[in-house]
């Protein structure tokens, strides 16, 4: 509501009138004060002798009583407002909506457009969309596309492999969605790098661009989980399926790491061609993250459990997932306790405790 020109401001009594009662229109000639509840201005002009706003001399010779004493901080404000006024009428005005180099403002870029390294002035970054030159880009190569992000067939230095590039979210500010995308494309990066590095089958990592948010890894050739399901499994299938899964499920559980989307999607089967064997391999690691809470193990079966048991014929193959995994498991006990928990009330966490 104004400034006090006094640490300890004075009241200005009805009685006691200034001499004059104005709208202040230079605050540094002005002081505040507040006579019953209304804010009045006390016009009291500078002494000819002074010539500084804080150089003020008074009565009984403390400046700080002084009725132009003005604190440190406001004198600040006040020069370099007197210096803007002094400035602005003798330069040249700039329109608000140009710039001098002739491009738009800051704020008047289209908010959902991304800024690539040659928006951002390093001239050192080239600019090259490495999924159009290996022809992610062309008919049929577009294998799948999901909520985070789209998944092509490509050829990576002579191997057969697949780019998985997350887009950009429009809903979402530039840069919170950069800082976003960039943190999620490492941190499944490392998640892939920790899961082979426990002993989980996974695709090799080739190549993280970060400029297009893609990552590039090996492409295996191999049938999802849940298209099994659907064809039909006998129950030697059955049993030897979820035996894999069920290890590699305690193996990560046991090393810290949850999967976070552990559906019969994100899980394919490769048949070996000499042996006819069947292998597991855990793909999509996006939604990964480091835990050792009992929580976090449970919602993990949970939803695991809620995948495989869509049909009842795949009852068995969640059967042999649960044995393996306490066979595996060193700390089966407490998961499965949790497991028990997340199932009677359906995924969410508890809030007691």
């Amino acid at each position: 509501r104004g400034f006090s020109a006094h640490p300890t401001p004075r009241r200005t009594r009805v009685d006691h009138k200034p001499r004059f009662v104005r709208v202040a229109r230079r605050p540094h000639e002005f002081r505040c004060t507040r006579a019953r509840g209304t804010l009045v201005e006390c016009f009291e002009p500078r002494p000819a002798g002074a010539r500084s706003i804080r150089n003020v001399p008074s009565r009984n010779g403390d400046r700080r009583f002084s009725p132009n004493f003005i604190p440190r901080p406001l004198v600040r404000r006040l020069k370099a407002h007197q210096t803007c006024l002094r400035t602005s009428f003798h330069t040249e005005r700039t329109p608000a909506h140009t710039s001098p180099n002739n491009n738009p403002p800051a704020m008047t870029k289209p908010i959902h457009k991304r800024e690539t390294p040659r928006d951002r002035g390093d001239d050192s970054a080239v600019s090259f969309d490495l999924i159009d030159s290996l022809g992610g880009y062309e008919d049929g190569n577009l294998l799948a596309q999901g909520a985070e992000g789209r998944v092509f067939a490509v050829t990576f230095l002579g191997r057969p492999a697949v780019c998985k590039q997350r887009f950009q979210k429009t809903y979402r500010h530039p840069t919170l969605d950069t800082k976003i995308t960039r943190s999620r494309l490492v941190g499944e990066a490392r998640a892939i790098a920790r899961a082979r590095k426990l002993g989980v089958p996974t695709p090799a990592l080739f190549y993280v661009d970060e400029t297009q948010s893609a990552l590039y890894m090996e492409r295996v050739a191999g049938k999802t989980l849940k298209e099994l399901i659907k064809n039909g499994m006998s129950e030697r299938d059955m049993t030897d399926i979820g035996t894999q899964v069920g290890k590699h499920v305690a193996v990560m559980h046991d090393g810290g790491l949850i999967h976070g989307d552990l559906t019969t999607s994100n899980i394919l089967v490769v048949v070996d061609e000499a042996t006819l064997e069947k292998r597991v391999v855990m793909i999509d690691f996006g939604l990964a993250h480091n835990s050792i809470v009992p929580e976090d193990k449970g919602v993990d079966l949970y939803v695991l459990e809620r995948a495989i048991n869509v049909t009842h014929a795949a009852l068995k193959l969640f059967e042999a997932v649960m044995t393996e995994y306490k066979k595996a498991s060193g700390k089966w006990s407490a998961s499965f306790n949790k497991f028990a928990e997340v199932r009677m009330r359906g995924r969410k966490r508890s809030m007691i405790g």
